[in-house]
């Protein structure tokens, strides 16, 4: 008499109830996580040391092109900044 009905489907007959076959769930490796994670931020942290690298020499005087005192070929030293060929006189 019961061999026939089923108990589960007289409980739950939609099937709303019922589990699913669970999901395939991919195994990843942690320290290769944690490598690959250290590379990227790696790779981040030159890209930014590079770009400030570029904008401090872009901004240095000699980069931009000022010339020092040196550079004219005379010194205001060496050349008598008073007009006196001696000092003190």
């Amino acid at each position: 008499m019961c061999g026939s009905v089923d108990p589960g489907k007289m409980l739950d007959p939609m099937g709303l109830f019922t589990k699913e076959k669970t999901p395939n769930v991919t195994q990843t490796d942690p320290q290769a996580e944690a490598d690959a994670a250290a590379d990227a931020a790696a790779k981040a942290a030159n890209a930014d040391a590079a770009s400030r690298k570029k904008r401090k020499q872009g901004s240095s005087l000699l980069a931009s092109g000022a010339q020092g005192a040196s550079d004219s070929g005379s010194s205001l030293l060496s050349s008598g900044a008073s007009g006196k060929p001696t000092l003190g006189a």
